[in-house]
């Protein structure tokens, strides 16, 4: 308990629809980091899909870290780390209904209701999206670099890894 108090919480989350391809990627990574030994203050989930049933997931979390993928000018399987602000955005995007919430609009609603951790995105461009469990080969090799990357993140948060957020 110590611990939990002395570095807070941290929450890894998972985001992506793991039967399509690439898509999928956020959850491949979690479920790897799952399987690795964490400190007991972080909690790695699956948020799917979620939208707006994410919204309660981030009680008393300090720390959040996002993993999916996005659409960027850079190579399939490049990792990057994000801080999300106000140039952060998906341009052209018009929501017409709550079912098109994306994690950014999250993002902002979550400071709206109070919950405001320092958080960062985990990022890559993903290669194809089409109906497939499987990860692009590029992608793969990205999980496994990911999940190393975030369980050195979440055992020296406090100490904020230089070398994951210069990617």
């Amino acid at each position: 308990m110590t611990e939990n108090i002395r570095n807070g919480t941290t929450l890894v989350l998972g985001l992506g629809n793991i039967l399509m391809g690439d898509e999928g990627f956020g959850i491949h990574v979690v479920r790897q980091l799952k399987e690795v030994k964490l400190p007991s203050y972080v909690r790695v989930q699956e948020g799917g899909v979620g939208g707006f049933n994410l919204l309660g997931h981030l009680e008393g979390v300090e720390h959040l870290v996002v993993v999916d993928v996005m659409m960027l000018p850079s190579p399939p399987g490049k990792l990057q780390v994000i801080t999300p602000g106000p140039e952060l955005s998906e341009p052209g995007k018009i929501i017409l209904s709550f079912h098109q919430v994306g994690v950014l609009e999250l993002v902002q609603m979550w400071g709206l209701v109070g919950y405001e951790p320092e958080t960062m995105f985990l990022v890559t461009r993903p290669q194809k999206i089409e109906w497939g469990t499987e990860l692009s080969p590029p992608l793969q090799l990205a999980a496994g670099k990911a999940t190393e990357m975030l369980q050195e993140l979440c055992t020296n948060f406090t100490k904020r890894s230089q070398r994951l957020c210069t990617i």
